[in-house]
């Protein structure tokens, strides 16, 4: 079992050394000065299998400590509110979340996604056994590692000792093992599989999500430091835990499993149906369009790439439009709630008026995830220039700079509807609130608002021209996209934590959004021509 589990990580370790090479030859300018002798060269095979283990390790990490924060301790201050100590509803959904839904809906046996097992099972002729049995006990170890670090910072703030830290490990761990136990058992006596159940994953996350956070809303907190941290609770787990493993050890079907979830239609078609998903939501049911879709007369004085574009967008209105009419709907229900707040409780009257006026740091991400450029960009490929790109003129300057300019002004009216939508929700919050003499002291909210709009509407079609992330295979292939996309993430969220006065902070983002119109319009013109292709 031993050997099998180095061959793999070997296997693993080499793989992802060639992904990081060729993620770094696709980054402009980094990528010219990599030659292609680095896939075959073995120092350099390892010195990028380090850095590529080390970036997983932090991004790993960094992932544990984004869930703690903004799936238990976010939601624990909400629930228990500012003043109250948070260690109950703390361990309350830590225990639903990471203890009973975590486990139910891991399964490393039953991972349809296993690129890992195919080719060490089915390509290089592995046992089963050792291979499932290396992974699930190499899994539970990191596990362990990635969840400690966490529980430690955690402990820390909330004033618990280390020893409960690895207690509370130790304890998650053994539930993992119990839960593989219950997918290898349900299979053996019903032939069913959990982890392909739409029943049990449907049902497993309405009631983990619903104990985990609707019980916490009224009142019903379980406070389990006293039972995960009393020993006559603790050496019964241990006990299941290591009869489970057992279970899991014993266990001689693993080779029947392999031959049934580790085949090419398993695997390559989950991964065709991701692609197809990817762009499900942009396609066009040609059934379901009507005469109005087809009617041309409107835009006979248009003429060439803006004649194109107005058709375009006129033809798939229902799928650009759809995602802004949801926005405005949760906007509005938003807005409700707000107005029953203030009628029901009155003594919030007072707090609404200093939560909006310090909610522009907090817009800045709020727009980012409004931003519908996104969508607009993979309807405008789908249905539009994966088809045209496979022609050279498409792709002259003068012509991407056409359909670019058209395309920006059509995406910007589009965004700027929830954007304004967003606006008059938060000046009826405030006339209900019976603050009216605030809203001339809001115009600066309402202004980077709208100037956000604008800079995301710009950002996601400038990303689109200049790096063109999609393939025709309909996947994302674009690390220059992905880094991008996750400085912005993080740019947005990083503005939660500027405290400045909105007249400040709204003529930051109007001058940032005046700077990005001519930059993207001028980095558009000399680099789309070369990039703006069909890969």
């Amino acid at each position: 079992m031993v050997k099998t589990f180095v061959n793999s990580f070997k296997i693993s370790f080499t793989q992802n050394a060639n992904i990081s090479i060729y993620f770094l030859k696709r980054i402009p300018l980094v990528g010219k000065k990599i030659p292609e002798r680095f896939y075959k060269q073995t120092h350099s095979i390892v010195i990028m299998g380090i850095i590529s283990g080390v970036w997983e390790l932090l991004c790993t990490f960094f992932k544990k400590f984004l869930y703690f924060g903004v799936m238990i301790i976010l939601p624990s201050l909400f629930i228990a509110g500012n003043s109250s100590p948070i260690l109950p509803e703390f361990l309350h959904i830590f225990f639903f979340l990471s203890f009973i839904l975590g486990s139910l809906m891991e399964s490393t046996v039953f991972d349809i996604n296993n690129m890992s097992a195919f080719y060490m099972i089915t390509l290089m002729k592995v046992d089963p056994r050792k291979y499932y049995l290396g992974q699930i006990i190499y899994i539970r170890l990191t596990q362990f590692i990635y969840f400690l670090l966490p529980m430690l910072v955690m402990g820390l703030m909330l004033g618990f000792s280390p020893l409960k830290d690895v207690v509370l490990i130790i304890e998650l761990i053994a539930f993992r093992f119990m839960s593989g136990f219950v997918h290898l058992y349900t299979y053996e006596k019903t032939g069913i599989i959990l982890a392909e159940n739409l029943i049990f994953i449907f049902s497993a996350l309405l009631v983990g999500l619903a104990a985990s956070y609707v019980l916490p809303v009224l009142r019903i907190t379980i406070n389990f430091q006293f039972i995960l941290f009393n020993i006559f609770i603790i050496i019964p787990l241990l006990i299941l835990g290591a009869a489970s493993f057992i279970y899991l050890w014993k266990y001689k079907k693993y080779p029947q499993i392999s031959k049934f979830m580790l085949t090419r239609d398993k695997l390559f078609g989950m991964e065709n149906f991701e692609a197809d998903l990817n762009f499900e939501s942009v396609k066009l049911d040609e059934d379901k369009m009507n005469k109005k879709d087809l009617i041309t007369k409107i835009y006979d004085k248009k003429q060439g790439y803006e004649y194109l574009n107005s058709l375009f967008f006129l033809r798939h209105r229902k799928i650009l439009v759809s995602p802004i009419k949801a926005i405005v709907t949760i906007i509005g229900v938003i807005f409700l709630i707000c107005i029953c707040i203030i009628l029901f409780f009155p003594s919030t009257r007072l707090l609404i008026p200093t939560i909006i006026g310090r909610s522009t740091p907090f817009l800045v991400f709020i727009m980012y995830l409004m931003s519908t450029g996104d969508t607009i960009c993979k309807a405008m490929f789908y249905n539009c220039d994966i088809s045209l790109l496979r022609y050279h003129y498409y792709r002259e300057g003068n012509i991407i700079l056409t359909n670019f300019t058209t395309r920006l002004k059509m995406t910007i009216l589009l965004n700027i509807v929830p954007a304004i939508a967003l606006c008059l929700a938060i000046a009826g919050v405030i006339i209900a609130n019976g603050s009216s003499s605030m809203l001339i002291s809001l115009i600066p909210l309402f202004l980077c608002i709208i100037c956000l709009s604008c800079f995301f509407s710009i950002h996601h079609l400038f990303m689109y021209y200049v790096l063109q992330p999609y393939t025709s295979e309909l996947t994302v292939n674009s690390p220059s996209f992905t880094i991008i996309t996750v400085v912005m993430y993080l740019v947005c969220y990083g503005c939660l934590q500027i405290h400045t006065s909105s007249y400040l902070f709204t003529l930051g983002v109007l001058i940032v959004t005046i700077i990005y119109i001519p930059v993207a319009l001028i980095l558009t013109y000399n680099l789309a021509p070369r990039t703006f292709k069909l890969r």
